[in-house]
């Protein structure tokens, strides 16, 4: 994933799951830290 503030690719820290259908993955990047929420099929 790209960093919303530089647009470099960001550091993927740790993932999990949310429930049976969402993953979260927390970025960071910039001294600041973003998730992202993956849909799973």
């Amino acid at each position: 994933m790209k960093c919303p503030e530089c647009g470099q690719e960001a550091k993927l820290i740790k993932e999990w799951d949310l429930g049976p259908r969402v993953r979260v993955k927390l970025y960071e990047h910039c001294g600041k830290k973003f998730r992202e929420y993956v849909k799973k099929t």
